[in-house]
């Protein structure tokens, strides 16, 4: 959206002021807005009772879910918009012939 400004138009120019944009340009350029880290709100939602395992930085610690299906999520801290870098899969015990499938091993 371009709203007009009359006070840097003129009868030969007209100029109007578009909202901020974060691109990689703008971002570099005039500073719109700076990546971090730390989006984390502290809420978190999903289908498992212990919901907060997924998010302590431990990758060794499962959340239980009883559900046929597990969904988890976390909501991000206002005005700020969230990229995924990294995603958790948490796997059940594994037999030695699931391992094996794994890596289209069928046999030992």
């Amino acid at each position: 959206m371009c709203v007009f400004s009359e006070e840097d138009s003129t009868g030969a120019i007209t100029k109007c002021v578009i909202p901020e944009i974060s691109t990689i340009y703008s971002n570099e350029n005039f500073a719109i807005a700076t990546e971090t880290e730390d989006l984390d709100s502290g809420v978190y939602f999903g289908t498992a009772d212990d919901v907060l395992s997924a998010f302590d930085g431990n990758v060794l610690n499962t959340p239980t879910d009883s559900n046929s299906e597990c969904s988890l999520g976390m909501s991000f801290k206002e005005n700020h918009v969230g990229m995924i870098s990294q995603v958790k899969y948490f796997m059940g015990a594994m037999t030695s012939n699931d391992k094996a499938e794994l890596v289209n091993v069928t046999t030992f």
